[in-house]
């Protein structure tokens, strides 16, 4: 298994308000990925993202070393919880922090078996056979239309109001907490990534790049170039998780 993880600026943005996070080792419970999409006045959205990661991982750390079977899930679950807990008690802590947030996507990968959990619109997807599928559903204002048939997905695409989440870390004390149990097979390739990407590049134009017979680093790096070259209208951010084995 091999990961690279990258993240850009982008066009618009004054500083970047993203954090990710990468662990890959021998065994199974090191196999850690997270990306986080912070959001705030001044430099509230960095701080949300990080304080989120920082938490995440400490909840994460001690609970795996008092019980290394313990269920993925329960340990994803349980760091967002710690997570949103965190960047709550900050956001309360000082007026510059008042109401920032943070998306989180969390993923293990543990006997063949993907895990993840997730609060925001940040996204994970599944790449197999040339095709990309999409694992999360954003927790949005345009999603909650979709649902219903209200508009469709290509309209939610372009709806000016794409960028509101409906949930997300930190705003209130507790937070819901979507999870996914995604069966991994040799030669899939996983995406995580915050709407910096996925909100500039349609899901064939993502799977086009990932289809390409280059490294995972010039994958990664396509993916940055091309949604800078789309108007780069956010901070770009991605994790790429080469699962292994044979295309």
């Amino acid at each position: 298994m091999r990961a690279i993880g990258m993240s850009d600026i982008g066009k618009c943005r004054k500083n970047n308000e993203d954090a990710y996070y990468i662990a890959v080792g021998e065994e199974a419970t090191d196999n850690l990925f997270l990306i986080a999409d912070g959001m705030g006045g001044c430099n509230a959205g960095e701080v949300a993202s990080g304080s989120a990661l920082e938490a995440f991982l400490a909840y994460y750390e001690r609970e795996k070393a008092k019980d290394t079977a313990a269920e993925p899930l329960d340990l994803l679950t349980g760091s967002v919880a710690a997570a949103n807990q965190a960047v709550y008690t900050k956001s309360n802590s000082a007026k510059e922090f008042a109401e920032m947030g943070t998306t989180i996507v969390a993923a293990a990968v543990r006997e063949k078996k993907l895990y993840i959990a997730y609060v925001g619109d940040s996204r994970a997807y599944l790449y197999r056979k040339k095709e990309l599928l999409p694992l999360t559903t954003d927790h949005s204002y345009v999603m909650e239309l979709v649902k219903p048939g209200t508009i469709t997905k290509e309209e939610a695409a372009e709806h000016p109001k794409r960028n509101i989440i409906t949930r997300a870390v930190g705003i209130k004390e507790t937070v819901e907490t979507d999870t996914i149990i995604q069966p991994l097979r040799e030669g899939d390739m996983l995406l995580l990534c915050t709407d910096g990407l996925s909100g500039m590049l349609k899901d064939a134009e993502i799977a086009k790049v990932l289809g390409r017979k280059v490294s995972l680093e010039k994958k990664a790096a396509l993916l940055v170039e091309k949604a800078n070259q789309q108007g780069g209208y956010d901070n770009i951010s991605l994790i790429l998780v080469d699962i292994g084995g044979k295309d």
